[in-house]
């Protein structure tokens, strides 16, 4: 019980240090995270969210399984390559999932996000290769999958194959653009994200791992991704355009789609880099989490690939606002949580 207790209290720091509100200047409804992740964790009797998923984790995905980590933010013409919310904390995940789990991590996104999640996999430690040749290495490596952009019945069969043929333990997205009501999908300022072209449609993985019983995960910061369904009725009354948008749908845009366990972080990443720290901690090996060098040579990697920052941009050292040092102290302090908690 007493162990209990002590997981649950370096999870409530973990999950307090990513929800706080330190966005951009211009971007002042950051307070939407408290309230989102409030009712994330009322999904789960209260439990810190990070702890949860870290569990359910560690319970479900055993050696040489695989787990799909799924990033998409890549749209026309304001983000061709993505943003630098989202591949950060798939990497992060992916070290997670290697090295913590010893299990495949597979990249799956869209063909414009592709290299930018390759190249920030590759800046944090592994080598991202296609699934069959990286099926049979047992060292630092991923797979990779894309995801073409294609119509709902061609979705739905890519999804349906991608499922059988990888048996994955978990699917988990990070920052993933997803559909509402009406099935179109936004863009943070409420806009259609498909006016110009179309998304890969990422969302039937999530769908058909739903209906297998294969555990779900979305990690979210704004309430338009993959995962909000979970909690949309709390998106839509808090979310700027979540439940009127601003393109001809009307419908809002909160994501309808629904996961097992939804994570409303201030930045999306760190989301991710919440259970990563706390697997790091649970299994008590505390440098599966990346370090600070590690971070920015993982945001370098994503910024040279053509990844933006979604709140200034343009391709620069930041991620929504937050410039590369505060990431890097971010990181120095989840390593302070669960090192200090394991002494």
């Amino acid at each position: 019980m007493e162990e209990n207790v002590k997981h649950e209290a370096t999870a409530k720091n973990i999950d307090r240090l990513v929800t706080v509100g330190a966005g951009w200047g211009k971007r002042l409804d950051r307070w939407i995270i408290p309230p989102l992740y409030e009712s994330a964790s009322k999904k789960l009797d209260g439990i810190p969210v990070s702890l949860v998923a870290a569990q359910r984790m560690l319970n479900e995905v055993k050696a040489d399984d695989r787990v799909l980590l799924v990033d998409q933010f890549a749209w026309y013409p304001n983000r061709p390559y993505g943003e630098t919310d989202g591949p950060l904390g798939v990497a992060s995940l992916a070290r997670t999932v290697r090295f913590g789990l010893s299990a495949l991590p597979v990249l799956v996104t869209g063909p414009n996000d592709i290299e930018v999640a390759r190249n920030t996999t590759k800046a944090a430690g592994l080598n991202v290769l296609e699934y069959s040749v990286a099926k049979e290495i047992t060292t630092a490596v991923a797979a990779e999958v894309i995801f073409p952009c294609v119509d709902k019945d061609q979705s739905r069969e890519i999804a349906f194959r991608l499922i059988d043929e990888y048996a994955p333990k978990a699917v988990i997205a990070v920052e993933t653009i997803g559909p509402n009501r009406k099935g179109v999908k936004h863009s943070g300022a409420g806009y259609d994200t498909e006016a110009k072209d179309k998304l890969p449609g990422l969302e039937y993985l999530f769908y058909e791992a739903s209906a297998r019983g294969i555990l779900t995960i979305g990690i979210i910061d704004r309430g338009n991704e993959l995962g909000s369904g979970t909690i949309e009725e709390d998106v839509r009354k808090v979310v700027p355009y979540a439940d009127v948008c601003r393109c001809p749908c009307g419908a809002g845009g909160a994501c309808m789609v629904k996961t097992d366990i939804v994570f409303p972080a201030s930045i999306s990443n760190w989301g991710a880099y919440a259970i990563s720290a706390m697997v790091a901690y649970l299994l008590k090996k505390p440098k599966i989490l990346q370090d600070e060098d590690t971070e920015r040579l993982m945001l370098e990697a994503c910024v040279m690939a053509g990844a933006i920052d979604g709140s200034e941009g343009g391709p620069v050292m930041s991620v929504d606002g937050v410039g590369v040092k505060a990431q890097q102290s971010l990181v120095n302090m989840l390593h302070t949580i669960i090192e200090n908690a394991l002494l």
